[in-house]
């Protein structure tokens, strides 16, 4: 069987019950929750996956030549320690951090802030199953993952949490269970059947990922507090995950005094770090079906995109589709480079064709510079002017320069363009001055699929430029 764990977000932990059943303190740990994804655990072995299935409808006909093991190289997938690279200091530091926690002591809250595909949720949990799977003998621990893009009130993240930890093997065989419904109690009643749950708990590690976006903060101050406040004598250790990384230092004041962390940020990869992530993973596909270029160029184009991770395993997985849709015996190059203009436009389609008309022609304006002035870095100024003709030349309302500021800020925090101050030298003055992130001709393809833009010729953005 492959080292490591095949999960979505809310997939629940099948592995470490298959450790359980091996295992006489099976009745402490708790697993985190089914999902309704596709990629979900597997629990087969790799022989399992290998074997040969007939389905008598031919659409559905099994392809076999490329991937030993698709899983491994799905994004939710988290590995073994061995598979987890540039990583080690993190790991260190959540794992003292929670090492009380294995002994029914109380552990430490961390914040953990980064860019997307940095291995902030992957560690978290990889450490988190590992201090469940090491607590000593009659210490009772528990862990749940929660994703708040799924759960962003405070009555949806209690209940959850509740729903998660609440194991029918957490309570004698004569107690009654504690129900914990979705909705249709007041918030003070779900949180009081909560602290009932976790009072079968001696600890529990709970993590919040993509904190920033709940509704309100007070969840935490309330999880943070509980035991102070006599709620319950669970000792809680909560993992909040947030990739803004200013989000935890705008915090309520009450939640902040209540909510003392361990702080971590988590750098991005680099392209040698993300080489060494995708050889872990080779074995997802059969031997020799990766060409000896496919890893480095995965590698390259994702180090490009400030060390995505994620990104990366997209891309290795996709090329691997590719050539398995072509029935090529092969993943090359050639598949990598044509799954990376794919997903790149199927990005930025997402992203542009729900943004207003001037976030278009602003798009517009800093690809147009970007492709034909050769430019790295282009100041406001600039851009603004490029912007003003792309809206003349096609008869549409132009913006004032405070509001075209607005539109590139919103673009920075959306990691389409990066924006530095740079200084002009005497009497130049101090300038933002901004850099496109992706292929300028992807963005001036996508955008002028819009009817309003087909109008402008390349000879005219080259002009404008």
């Amino acid at each position: 069987m492959s080292n490591g764990t095949s999960t979505s977000d809310e997939s629940r932990d099948q592995d470490s019950r298959v450790l359980d059943s091996q295992n006489p303190q099976s009745q402490k740990e708790t697993s985190e929750p089914e999902g309704d994804s596709g990629d979900g655990i597997k629990s087969q072995s790799r022989d399992e996956k290998d074997q040969e299935f007939e389905v008598d409808d031919p659409l559905f006909s099994q392809q076999k030549g490329i991937f030993r093991n698709k899983e491994m190289v799905r994004v939710g997938w988290v590995p073994d320690g061995d598979r987890i690279v540039g990583r080690d200091d993190y790991i260190s530091t959540i794992s003292s951090s929670l090492n009380d926690a294995v002994y029914g002591g109380a552990p430490n809250h961390i914040s953990i802030t980064g860019k997307t595909g940095t291995g902030k949720s992957l560690v978290s949990r990889y450490v988190t199953r590992r201090a469940v799977n090491a607590s000593v003998n009659n210490v009772r621990m528990g862990h749940t993952y929660l994703d708040c893009s799924k759960s962003s009130t405070e009555v949806q993240v209690v209940s959850t949490i509740g729903q998660q930890l609440n194991n029918e093997n957490i309570y004698d065989e004569n107690e009654d269970v504690v129900k914990m419904p979705d909705t249709g109690l007041p918030k003070d009643k779900f949180y009081k059947r909560l602290w009932e749950i976790l009072d079968h708990y001696d600890s529990v590690i709970i993590i919040l990922d993509e904190v920033d976006l709940l509704k309100t903060d007070h969840v935490l101050m309330s999880l943070a507090k509980a035991v102070e406040s006599n709620d319950t004598s669970c000792h809680i250790g909560i993992i909040a995950i947030s990739n803004q990384i200013n989000y935890f230092d705008e915090l309520n004041p009450r939640t902040k005094s209540a909510f003392q962390t361990v702080e971590l940020n988590f750098d991005p990869y680099n392209a040698n770090q993300i080489q060494d992530i995708l050889r872990g993973r080779e074995d997802a596909f059969y031997n020799g079906v990766l060409s000896d270029d496919v890893i480095p160029l995965v590698a390259a184009f994702s180090a490009q995109e400030h060390g995505d991770a994620r990104k990366a395993m997209r891309l290795f997985r996709t090329a691997g589709e590719l050539a398995n849709r072509e029935g090529s015996d092969l993943v090359e190059e050639d598949h990598v480079r044509r799954s990376q203009d794919t997903l790149v436009k199927d990005r930025f389609r997402d992203f542009l064709q729900g943004t207003p008309t001037q976030m278009k022609a602003t798009c517009l304006s800093i690809a147009a510079k970007s492709l034909y002035s050769r430019d790295d870095y282009i100041i406001t100024g600039e851009l603004y002017d490029a912007y003003q003709q792309i809206t003349h030349a096609i008869d549409m309302d132009t913006i004032g320069i405070r509001r075209f500021r607005d539109i590139l800020d919103e673009m920075q925090l959306s990691q389409v363009i990066e924006t530095r101050e740079v200084n002009m030298g005497k009497g130049g003055g101090r300038h933002n001055s901004h850099r496109l992130l992706h292929d300028p001709q992807v963005i001036l393809d996508i955008v002028m699929e819009d009817t309003r833009f087909r109008d402008i010729s390349k000879s005219s953005l080259k002009r404008f430029a």
